[in-house]
């Protein structure tokens, strides 16, 4: 509901107080990185006329955080600006109409979505974390950003700039409307918190409900974890607005669950803080000043009748659960009403559509829900008189002016989202962003319209009224366009300086689906700087999704990659191991053929592969919150050097930089170092083994780089994962003195197995080397047998032949490309070929007629 908007302009301090309502959450803008930011060191360099100034995140006496704006320049009008915090979900909320002159103040406060609207102020419906940031949007463009981190904007202190509007970023004394000033030395002492996550800590964060379905209190478990007894008087507890509450003196055994009721209520025999959890929260849990645990969901993740935690008790996955306050953590199933299928964007500028989903056992009477759509200033719809049965299907049109039962007055935008009310509660909830819904394509659930207790969703083939269908940008079976445009100074700083690796904007379109605001740069190693020293303009690229717009996808995907077949006639080394690892069982990144083309003209055929990153993690294991690392030089070898991270500079951590301590990872090495196989994913990496010992992949984790490799860890064990197979097929010789088609089964090492030691542990135990033998069998008497291998190798030589023979950047020429199907090419053995004499060489090692292994030293010593 709009409140009216006033404002009173104070001439003493000109500062402008907004005094009405919050944020229209009506208009939207899409989200983009800022060309200019806040800089902590140097200070603001935005060249915005208004300025985020001065924010407080953790309010004291009971009062609402709040933002400072500053403008620089006379005849500011607020209505062009909108701003929004770092959630990745959250729709930027627009300012009130009124002008501001250079000098002048605003104040908007900064209250949870579900609190009472404050009659003295503006406000937005999002509140300020701990570690947060607030970014300032002028007509849709990104123009500023404050951006703050644990123990910076601690109660009773602001963050802000320092002198105001140009001074550099950091923590000061609250002056709402005035001055900035600095934190004063006299005042109460600000303690700094660690943003350090315990890699094992005793006690966690384990289960939070942040609506009781029994309009009871919130509530937050905690177990211990560990081995030993905790007494939770050693900690302390605070929600995203970063005040810390006290712990009771109760002792817990390990294995035990102790919960804590989250209200500013008094409840008899029962232990509170005085907070209650928001539909998108965080929950940090303290030993000392360092942050050991912390467990953040986002809006429609704890819906009423769910709970929210680890599964299973204690470990890093986290999942949507059935409540179970001080018991087992129980997996939830969607439903019983979902909201399926969403299409914001009909090709042929036909009605917008919702669909819901019964996904129970009984009816489901339809006229007991209602809809709304959040975006829009609009009451709730109730549904129609209809009875769903079990896994039936109905569809909804969003229109302007509904006049059937099958419609509802609204339509859908690009960045919108739906709730679905039962009792007035909402019990599910989807939002999407403009690149999920691009136009032809539908949004929502990933799995079979939430069969199997799926909430994951994802770009979707619409499927209207019938099973939910996944869009994927890789297809197999086809050599799709993939266009490239990009300014023709940006382009030729790239290929003028390759080694840069630096990304530029372009925008990119794949088979007629289209994307602006992309990034693009060279990637590779001593590939690119192979192609950088010779005369061809042929390198390998990354393709960044949502480098310039925060949380951006394509089909699903923020990055991928485009190979150059370096080293490969055949476009095929690499997709055939791929293909291998995957029938193998191993998580393997998707890849299709395109054919690329910049500013309109054909480049050459490159294949497209999907990065190794969160959504690679998401997409298939179950606990994606866990570290991951890209090896490459110092540290890459997983040999043990001390227990200083600094030490292993070259161990490239990829996911949660800001929070991890890297214990994990220490742990890891130590206990390699001491032969244990407890750290490993063992299986996993005996199948990952099995293909990249069949193909002599030297190139690898294994040869005498140690790279080409991700290793990701899920509750301190440790996955290892494919990258880069170009130079398989025994292409990659480097170290290695003698024929890379003979190299050992049982110690495929270009040193000694000692300094490989995730495999060399491994290989110690003869029960690992036998399940390791029966996958080489499986590869040999199935798809490496000859004749299943030589279709294989001839389907993919029909399906990019042609495509070859227009490549106009391709390395070698067709005639090669034919010849080293089967036979040598210079240094390249034919695929054919070299398969033939390895399947020979393995089955011979195999049955013992002759080694398998030397004396530890490596094959190629």
């Amino acid at each position: 509901m709009m409140l009216p908007r006033t404002i009173a302009l104070l001439s003493i301090t000109s500062c402008l107080l907004l005094s009405g309502c919050g944020g229209s959450e009506e208009s939207t803008t899409e989200t983009t990185t800022p060309d200019t930011t806040t800089d902590e060191d140097s200070g603001s360099t935005s060249t915005s006329s208004l300025i985020i100034n001065e924010v407080v995140a953790a309010a004291s006496d009971d009062g609402n955080d709040w933002i400072e704006l500053y403008a620089t320049a006379d005849g500011v009008n607020l209505a062009d600006y909108s701003l929004t915090d770092d959630k990745e979900d959250r729709v930027a909320q627009v300012l009130p109409e009124a002008t501001l002159n250079q000098g002048d103040f605003v104040i908007i406060q900064a209250i949870d979505e579900e609190d009472t609207p404050p009659s003295d102020g503006y406000y937005v419906t999002f509140k300020l974390g701990s570690d947060d940031a607030v970014t300032l949007y002028q007509d849709g463009t990104a123009v500023d950003q404050l951006d703050w981190q644990e123990g910076e904007a601690l109660e009773g202190s602001s963050y802000g700039l320092y002198t105001d509007g140009t001074g550099s970023a950091q923590t000061l004394s609250p002056t709402p409307g005035a001055a900035n000033e600095l934190a004063s030395d006299s005042g109460s002492e600000i303690v700094p918190t660690d943003l350090i996550l315990n890699e094992k800590p005793p006690l966690r964060v384990n289960e939070i409900v942040a609506k009781d379905s029994d309009g009871g209190a919130d509530w937050i478990e905690l177990y211990a974890s560990g081995d030993s007894t905790i007494n939770l008087s050693d900690y302390k507890i605070s929600d995203e607005n970063g005040e810390l509450m006290s712990l009771p003196d109760v002792t817990l055994y390990a294995g035990d669950f102790y919960r804590v009721y989250a209200t500013t209520d008094d409840i008899a025999n029962q232990t509170t803080v005085a907070f209650k959890l928001g539909g998108g929260d965080t929950v940090s849990l303290y030993q000392g000043d360092d942050l050991i645990d912390q467990l953040g969901w986002k809006k429609g993740q704890a819906l009423i009748g769910f709970s929210y935690g680890r599964y299973p008790d204690g470990s890093d996955g986290t999942q949507i659960l059935v409540p179970s306050a001080a018991a087992t953590n129980q997996l939830a199933t969607h439903g019983p009403l979902v909201i399926s299928e969403v299409m914001a964007n009909d090709p042929s500028d036909g009605a917008d559509w919702f669909e819901l989903y019964n996904n129970s056992d009984s009816n489901i009477e339809l006229s007991q829900y209602q809809i709304i759509d959040e975006s829009d200033d609009i009451d709730p719809i109730s549904l129609p008189n209809i009875s769903l049965a079990p896994g039936e299907h109905s569809v909804f049109y969003a229109v302007e002016t509904a006049s059937s039962d099958n419609e509802v007055s609204f339509k859908l935008g690009n960045s919108d989202e739906l709730s679905l009310l039962l009792n007035d509660e909402t019990v599910d909830y989807v939002d999407w962003d403009a690149s999920d819904v691009i136009s032809g394509f539908s949004y929502g659930l990933s799995a079979v319209d939430g069969i199997a207790g799926s909430w994951q969703r994802d770009l979707l083939t619409p499927t209207q009224g019938s099973d939910n269908q996944l869009a994927s940008a890789f297809n197999p079976d086809a050599v799709v366009d993939l266009s490239i445009t990009i300014t023709t100074a940006d382009w030729q700083d790239i290929l003028d300086n390759p080694t840069d690796e630096e990304y530029h904007p372009a925008s990119l379109d794949l088979n007629g689906v289209g994307l602006e605001s992309v990034a693009i740069r060279t990637k590779g190693g001593s590939s690119l700087r192979a192609v950088s020293q010779s005369s061809s303009d042929r390198y390998s690229f990354k393709v960044d999704i949502n480098e310039y717009v925060d949380g951006q996808k394509f089909f699903g995907l923020k990055k991928f990659t485009l190979q150059n077949s370096f080293n490969d006639p055949t476009y095929m080394r690499e997709v055939i191991a791929y293909d291998l690892l995957e029938e193998m069982g191993v998580a393997t990144p998707r890849h299709s053929y395109v054919n690329l083309y910049i500013n309109g003209e054909l480049f050459g055929l490159y294949l497209m592969v999907e990065a190794i990153d969160g959504e690679f993690l998401e997409n298939h294991f179950e606990n994606a919150n866990g570290d991951m690392y890209k090896p490459d030089g110092t540290g890459s070898d997983l040999k043990w050097i001390d227990n200083d991270i600094t030490s292993y500079s070259d161990i490239n951590l990829q996911t949660n930089e800001e929070s991890t301590d890297n214990g994990a990872f220490i742990n890891f090495v130590e206990q390699l170092d001491q032969g244990s196989t407890d750290v490993i994913a063992v299986d996993n990496l005996l199948r990952y083994m099995s293909v990249s010992v069949a193909l002599s992949n030297l190139d690898s984790y294994h040869g005498v780089l140690a790279h080409n490799y991700y290793i990701y860890e899920q509750d301190g064990v440790f996955d290892l994962l494919p990258w880069d197979f170009n130079e398989s097929f025994g292409t990659f010789a480097m170290g290695c003195r003698n024929d890379v088609r003979e190299l050992y089964i049982d110690e495929p090492v270009s040193g000694a197995l000692s300094d490989r030691p995730m495999v060399g542990n491994v290989f110690s135990d003869d029960n690992n080397l036998a399940i390791y033998h029966d996958y080489l069998w499986q590869l040999i008497d199935g798809p490496l047998e000859t004749q299943a291998f030589s279709d294989r190798v001839n389907g993919i030589a029909d399906l990019i032949r042609e495509h070859v023979q227009s490549d106009p950047t391709r390395f070698y020429t067709a005639d090669q490309f034919e010849l080293n199907l089967t036979s040598t090419v210079g240094q390249f053995y034919g695929l054919t070929g070299f398969m033939s004499y390895r399947v020979n060489n393995m089955v011979q090692q195999l049955n013992g007629d002759i080694a398998s292994s030397g004396t530890g030293n490596g094959y190629c010593n």
